[in-house]
């Protein structure tokens, strides 16, 4: 399977086919039907990138707030940059200033999946039953290539606690690998934990295990942090740690 940096780009197109599919299967074991149609009438949503950021922030996916209008086309995307700049998303705008001015513009933003939900644990319930996990693998996995070939950041944030499996940090001999990245543990901080990325888990439970042998962010540094809403003030990424993880990919 081989994805030009074009198609990449369009993933929120790919991943609007998966839940198409998903839909029309009928998830009826962990997910009643209506519910399923009701996250699907909200459409897809992401991020739109279209070149090499050197700093990438990552969430789990997009939520669905009070209000949001459903989408007609199933398909929305937004530009971080212009939200940042727009000043009035507080998402955005709270991990936007702990960077240095002198790298903002280097930062772009990506949930891994694309489905819009607000109660995360849906997600958990997706992966109970075979075809929703199908669905969740199949999105990571664009997701995964995405990042490999167009973002290719040497400095990622992980914010969100939820998603941390996703990347291989939990993985075990058999379990949780998902896009199964190998790590270096270089430090334990107050607001999660500072790694490296080292290579690839060789197991066919990955989810591109059969056409991404070797993996571009080879040396990239992690962040693993957690969704900042819920977290006390001191457990929370500050402007001198990421002053000091920018300085650190120079």
């Amino acid at each position: 399977m081989k994805l030009s940096v074009k198609d990449l780009i369009n993933v929120g197109l790919f991943s609007v086919i998966y839940f198409i599919m998903f839909t029309i299967a009928g998830i009826l074991g962990y997910i009643p039907v209506c519910v399923v149609n009701a996250i699907l009438d909200r459409g897809i949503c992401y991020s739109k990138i279209e070149k090499t950021h050197r700093i990438l922030v990552t969430g789990m996916n997009p939520s669905f707030r009070q209000g949001d209008p459903a989408q007609e086309n199933f398909v929305c995307e937004y530009e971080y940059q212009g939200i940042v700049e727009g000043g009035e998303d507080r998402y955005f705008l709270a991990f936007d200033k702990l960077f240095p001015d002198a790298y903002k513009r280097e930062v772009a933003y990506m949930d891994l999946l694309n489905f819009r939900e607000t109660d995360q644990n849906t997600v958990w319930k997706f992966c109970k039953d075979p075809k929703g996990l199908e669905l969740v693998a199949g999105n990571l996995r664009l997701s995964q290539l995405f990042i490999e070939q167009v973002v290719r950041p040497r400095l990622i944030m992980v914010k969100n606690k939820g998603s941390w499996c996703f990347w291989g940090k939990e993985a075990k001999a058999d379990e949780n690998i998902w896009m199964g990245y190998r790590f270096e543990h270089l430090e334990s901080l107050p607001c999660g934990d500072f790694c490296r990325i080292t290579g690839l888990i060789d197991h066919p439970d990955r989810v591109n295990h059969d056409c991404l042998l070797e993996t571009n962010l080879k040396g990239t540094l992690v962040l693993f942090t957690s969704h900042f809403q819920y977290q006390a003030s001191d457990k929370l990424p500050t402007p001198e740690l990421l002053a000091r993880l920018c300085g650190m990919i120079e």
